[in-house]
């Protein structure tokens, strides 16, 4: 059991931010107070959604075999002797999602199909979380709760794996029976023969699976992390997980909880400002299955305040990084809960940190998000040695600059409200004591082809000349014109969505620092790939150092595939590297235009010609 909260209230009040939360939260300091202010917004929200879930499913499905009354009435009693249970049970991040989601199913009239569990059995969830307080607080008494395959939820404790394989057809209906304290165990009746609880819910025995809760700091009064196996709605990116997938073995649960001791170690000893962030507002670690190397997965969800999904990744740097980032995103979705910083439409812009367009809302997000990195790698660097120390100054310098830049078409951007504008600012403030920082010169070189190759591959991507005024620019050149006279051209966004798989000169730029004999085995293996996601010969010729023959070997590759998106943008950083300017600013600053132009003029000739031409012509003003 988790110690009462100091001032935990299940009533519905109203919440106020001081003007210094913000200066606070720009920082990356999450005081107590804002800490408490954040989970008391967080409360009164899941307090209002049970209530929304409440009313409509009483009457959407008043036939149903679990009646949300009862099931709010049980919560009523627990909340009359333990409102603190009540109140880690509004906080735990499953209520969010599932209240979110079964809201929108109450109020639509879709009939969604198998495997999605019956509305009466979504909402069935409500009965779930009453008894969990119910075995959580020793109140008597009984309720039914849904089977889902096998498995009987009890959020915030872990859950019932049932030893028969379920019929197939509507989900199961079992029984609990919570004792007075002192007279028996807890009893899950099945139909068959009683299933008796632990009467220590923290281990395991037989069908009972507890939550694994791993101490990560080294201060025993900072609230252990709970790495979430068991709830059905742990992932909250496609519905509920219900299924019967297994539960953490032992030697998963271990190496997570040695990587989160060495990270907690690490985050206290020298980043105690972040280490103090995650101790407030972290609750959840929702572990995802492992990721390749520098491509450590994470997500958050804004109605999932305290909780993150993530995989394990290698060193401990990595996941307090991935730690830090993920907590920045719940500190915001919480701060978003208490003031509106951005208001009317959203258009769709640059985030270095993505390969897709994002609204007004997606910039704020990361660049809070990462200015945490940034912050995270600026004093990590010089607590690491050789290789280790070189990629970190190089995550420095990319993130200090992608945050920059972002910030400043923030500031720029009218759909921020006055306490956005106030917030994005302090934030601006803090980014830019970063600035005058040096960086070596190997890594600072990296970080910066790294900046330029993710804006053209984004460009190449998502953005389209104007027809109109591309056709306009083939006809000026096919005609032989001067391109210092020729007309400018538009490049409007048009989404690709099919442009998801992350870029891999990125990788190679990480792998080049930290294990260059990684790297050179990669150029022995590779071949002339060109599908998504893929290596090919050219980018490591760049990345080696090569770049003539890297010039060479772009050529050959897009006059065989103009449709290989980064080669284009990799053809610009040769060519960089080899002191041909105008061509390579083309194909770094306009690499739209270029390929648009050259589908027009030139298909199967050389690419190099055309953007040196492109390189020449007047620029329109910048349209994102």
């Amino acid at each position: 059991m988790t110690e009462p909260h100091a001032d935990t209230r299940t009533v519905l009040g109203r919440h106020r931010t001081p003007a210094s939360d913000l200066d606070d939260l720009a920082a990356g300091r999450v005081t107590p107070g804002a800490a408490r202010r954040i989970w008391a917004v967080e409360r009164s929200r899941r307090l209002l959604m049970l209530r929304a879930v409440t009313d409509l499913a009483r009457r959407r499905v008043p036939a149903g075999p679990l009646p949300p009354d009862s099931a709010m009435d049980l919560l009523l009693r627990v909340d009359r002797v333990r409102p603190d249970i009540v109140a880690e049970l509004l906080e735990h991040p499953g209520t969010g999602v599932w209240a979110v989601r079964t809201l929108e199913r109450l109020n639509s009239a879709e009939r969604l199909p198998a495997p999605v569990p019956p509305l009466w059995a979504e909402v069935g969830y409500l009965h779930c979380l009453a008894a969990a307080g119910a075995l959580r607080s020793g109140i008597g008494g009984t309720i039914r709760l849904p089977v889902h395959d096998t498995l009987v939820t009890l959020p915030t404790l872990g859950r019932v794996r049932l030893p028969r394989t379920p019929p197939p057809g509507p989900p199961a209906l079992v029984t609990l029976r919570v004792p007075a304290p002192g007279t028996g165990p807890a009893l899950l009746l099945t139909g068959d023969r009683p299933l008796a609880l632990p009467a220590d819910l923290r281990r395991p025995r037989g069908p009972w699976e507890p939550l694994h809760r791993i101490a990560w700091s080294p201060r025993p009064q900072d609230p252990p992390f709970t790495l979430e196996d068991a709830d059905p709605y742990r992932g909250f990116r496609a519905g509920p997980t219900a299924t019967a997938a297994p539960a953490l073995t032992g030697p998963e649960t271990r190496g997570w909880h040695l990587l989160l001791r060495a990270a907690g170690d690490l985050l206290h000893t020298r980043h105690p400002r972040a280490a103090g962030m995650l101790a407030e507002t972290l609750r959840v670690l929702v572990p995802l299955p492992t990721a390749p190397r520098f491509r450590t997965a994470s997500a958050s969800y804004n109605e999932a305040v305290g909780s993150a999904l993530l995989s394990l990744p290698r060193t401990a740097q990595d996941l307090a990084v991935t730690l830090v980032h993920e907590a920045r995103h719940s500190v915001l979705n919480g701060l978003l809960h208490q003031l509106a910083l951005i208001e009317g439409e959203e258009p769709l812009l640059y985030a270095p940190w993505r390969g897709d367009p994002r609204p007004l809302s997606g910039l704020l997000h990361g660049a809070y998000a990462f200015a945490g990195v940034a912050d995270f790698w600026r004093v990590e660097r010089h607590a690491l040695r050789e290789r280790a120390a070189e990629l970190a100054h190089f995550e420095f310098a990319v993130w200090r600059t992608a945050v920059s830049e972002t910030l400043a078409v923030l500031l720029t951007a009218p759909g921020l409200t006055d306490v956005g504008r106030l917030f994005v600012t302090r934030l601006t403030a803090e980014a830019a004591t970063w600035d005058q920082e040096p960086v070596p010169a190997r890594p600072a070189a990296l970080a910066r082809a790294e900046l330029a190759d993710l804006r053209a591959v984004w460009r190449v991507r998502h953005l389209r000349p104007d027809p109109a005024l591309a056709d306009a620019l083939a006809a000026a050149r096919r005609g032989g014109a001067d391109p210092r006279t020729a007309p400018t051209v538009r490049s409007l966004t048009r989404p690709d969505p099919g442009a998801v798989v992350p870029d891999p000169r990125g990788e190679l730029r990480r792998l080049l620092l930290a294990d260059p004999d990684a790297l050179d085995r990669q150029a022995r293996a590779a071949g002339s790939a060109v599908g998504p996601g893929a290596p090919v010969a050219a980018d490591l010729l760049l990345l080696r150092g090569a770049a003539a023959e890297a010039v060479d070997a772009y050529r050959t590759l897009l006059a065989e595939h103009p449709e290989a998106v980064s080669a284009w943008a990799g053809l610009g950083l040769a060519l960089r590297e080899t002191g041909v300017r105008t061509a390579s600013a083309a194909l770094l600053e306009r690499p739209e235009v270029v390929r648009a132009l050259h589908a027009r003029t030139a298909p199967g000739g050389d690419p190099v010609e055309t953007a040196d031409w492109v390189g020449r012509t007047p620029r329109a003003p910048e349209q994102v």
